[in-house]
């Protein structure tokens, strides 16, 4: 096995295990501080591999520059933000508006954060040539389900509510929403485990389309 192909197969398995950390972590682990914690220290260790990779080779992005800056904010931006969270004192969180307005505005950019510098790190990704034609665009689709499946269920919670929507809608918009998280952890490291097991051998034209 190729160090690149050792690098997808990693990366791939720890970004299988947040996606199933998001299914059940609560009933694995206990606390929902723990929880999180857990999931984005592994979600972080996964877009790390995957940033740096064993080798060069493995690198998603070459370990150019621009995209390497993108993966590690992707790495640790949810890390450092529910961390924010945990570390602040509860009844200062709760008691005071202007620090409720705060960790709105911090959860918030947050997630800007996020989506920016995976939109970078997917266009760096299907533009470099270090992944395979076949797998190359997998992120930019994931980053599209997960952004697009939080803004619908955030427009339909807006649009009907939780009292006045039918019961199929809920059920409807739980799916998409498990879908959308999914995408990028669970649906990632599927496609990761894929490409590992398809690498071939590196060689002059091993990035060529077929």
């Amino acid at each position: 096995m190729g160090k690149r192909s050792a690098t997808w197969r990693v990366g791939g398995i720890l970004l299988g295990v947040c996606g199933v950390l998001r299914l059940g972590g609560a009933q694995m682990v206990g606390s929902p501080v723990v929880t999180q914690t857990l999931i984005d220290v592994v979600w972080a260790l996964g877009i790390l591999v995957f940033a740096f990779g064993f080798r060069r080779a493995g690198s998603v992005v070459a370990r150019r520059p621009l995209g390497l800056t993108a993966l590690i904010v992707l790495a640790l931006a949810p890390l450092v933000v529910n961390l924010s969270y945990n570390l602040a004192p509860v009844q200062v969180m709760s008691s005071e508006p202007s620090t409720g307005w705060l960790a709105f505005a911090v959860s918030w950019t947050g997630s800007a954060v996020s989506i920016a510098a995976g939109l970078i790190a997917a266009t760096q990704i299907a533009r470099l040539g270090a992944v395979p034609a076949r797998w190359r665009w997998a992120p930019m689709w994931a980053l599209g389900i997960s952004v697009g499946g939080a803004v619908l269920v955030q427009v339909v919670w807006v649009a009907f509510g939780t009292a006045d929507a039918d019961q199929g809608v809920l059920v409807a918009v739980g799916m998409i929403g498990w879908v959308s998280a999914l995408a990028p952890t669970l649906g990632l490291g599927v496609v990761a485990l894929l490409a590992a097991a398809t690498d071939r051998a590196p060689g002059v034209e091993v990035f060529r389309s077929s």
